[in-house]
């Protein structure tokens, strides 16, 4: 991975929030909030214009198979489904703002999805439109705590997939270390 900026996401607008956020604070990178799929969009923009080349995101959200679960219907999705909103967004719109050049990410930038169930066609997709490396949870995922504290450490109840340019590559095993 070379250089470039490193960015947390707290997805808002299902709830939780404050969880996610501590979670994304906890990072120590550069912590965005949006609230559905347009404004996550608009931020990576915003991130790019600003500080340059994305090299890793960090996700901390409700999700499910077909994507980032922000406010109802309004999120970022693999694809259009029948009940969403005109501020859901979707790969393929990340696919055209990186090709624009609105949207920068360093060579094989990585994602890391710490919300349940995302490692399939999501990450797949995802992984293809960023040209990059995609780790996701097969089945929910949640925090491990010990001493009433989470440790960093997300747990798979299944396991952690990696992702590479549109493949599944590799699992991690069930624990994944967020910061």
């Amino acid at each position: 991975m070379g250089p470039g900026t490193t960015v947390a996401v707290s997805a808002h607008g299902y709830g939780d929030e404050e969880a996610f956020d501590y979670r994304a604070h906890k990072t120590g990178h550069l912590v965005i909030k949006p609230k559905n799929g347009k404004e996550f969009l608009a931020m990576l923009s915003g991130v790019s214009a600003t500080f340059g080349a994305i090299s890793l995101i960090k996700v901390f959200a409700h999700s499910y198979p077909r994507g980032i679960i922000m406010t109802n219907w309004s999120g970022f999705y693999d694809e259009p489904g029948p009940k969403d909103t005109a501020m859901a967004a979707y790969v393929i719109d990340l696919e055209e703002l990186i090709k624009k050049g609105k949207i920068k990410f360093s060579p094989n930038p990585r994602w890391m999805l710490f919300g349940c169930n995302l490692a399939g066609r999501f990450s797949e997709k995802l992984s293809l439109a960023v040209s990059g490396t995609v780790i996701a949870p097969r089945g929910d995922s949640f925090p491990q705590i010990a001493g009433n504290r989470e440790t960093g450490v997300f747990i798979s109840v299944y396991r952690w997939e990696v992702f590479v340019k549109g493949k599944y590559a590799y699992s991690l095993g069930k624990k994944l270390r967020a910061w």
